[in-house]
């Protein structure tokens, strides 16, 4: 209850008053409410702020959770997204902000419209599965995959315009070069950030690791 008191009645408070903005640079983020949450996350680091979550709307079935015509709403939803991730960048950089703020575009799986898990695991019965995909509706029966995702970084010690790793070009889509898996990912944030992954802290007599088990390797190639 204090620390919520000491942030409503601090200065930087102004910075959750999107009215304050300009209203030229507000139109910018304006997509939606992601674009609102970029704007807020830039705000919040002028103010200060040490980690900043933007997240998109989620309601099963809809939004990022695709299931039908897949292609078209994603073509949709990403120009939700691209404007104002891409004027973030802009925004930060301009500010001199960007070498120190590191921005993270990631979900927690991938998707592939017939596969389960990893190739190999299908899944019946759930939905009809037409051997020939001839209508839009078709792409869009998403089905949890992992052997095949992508992040974005920005800034934060990232080198620029790098482009790390590479998918088949055909389904299933998997990873074939440079595959990095998810403690690695945070092995190479926490290193852009001076913490060592190999960093525990003790509880309950336990320790507890920044990444799995204290495993996580950095991927030096991304790093500026």
């Amino acid at each position: 209850m204090d620390n919520a008191n000491r942030l409503l009645t601090s200065p930087v408070a102004k910075a959750f008053d999107l009215s304050l903005e300009p209203k030229e640079s507000f139109d910018k983020y304006n997509t939606g409410r992601f674009g609102q949450g970029c704007l807020l996350a830039r705000r919040l680091v002028e103010a200060g702020a040490r980690f900043i979550e933007v997240t998109t709307e989620y309601i099963p079935f809809k939004y990022w959770d695709t299931h039908d015509n897949g292609h078209t709403r994603m073509a949709d939803l990403k120009r939700d997204i691209d404007a104002p991730v891409a004027q973030l960048v802009l925004d930060l950089e301009q500010r001199g902000l960007l070498d120190r703020t590191m921005i993270v575009l990631a979900s927690e799986f991938s998707r592939d419209m017939m596969v389960e898990g990893r190739p190999g695991a299908v899944v019946k019965g759930q939905v009809a599965q037409p051997d020939v995909m001839t209508e839009l509706k078709h792409y869009g029966m998403h089905r949890h995959f992992t052997d095949g995702c992508s992040v974005l970084m920005f800034g934060g010690g990232i080198k620029k315009g790098h482009l790390h790793g590479r998918t088949a070009d055909e389904r299933p889509c998997k990873t074939i070069e440079d595959r990095v898996v998810i403690e690695d990912l945070h092995a190479t944030i926490f290193q852009a950030m001076g913490i060592s992954p190999k960093q525990a802290y003790e509880i309950e007599k336990r320790p507890f690791y920044v990444t799995r088990d204290g495993l996580g390797k950095p991927i030096t190639q991304i790093l500026g």
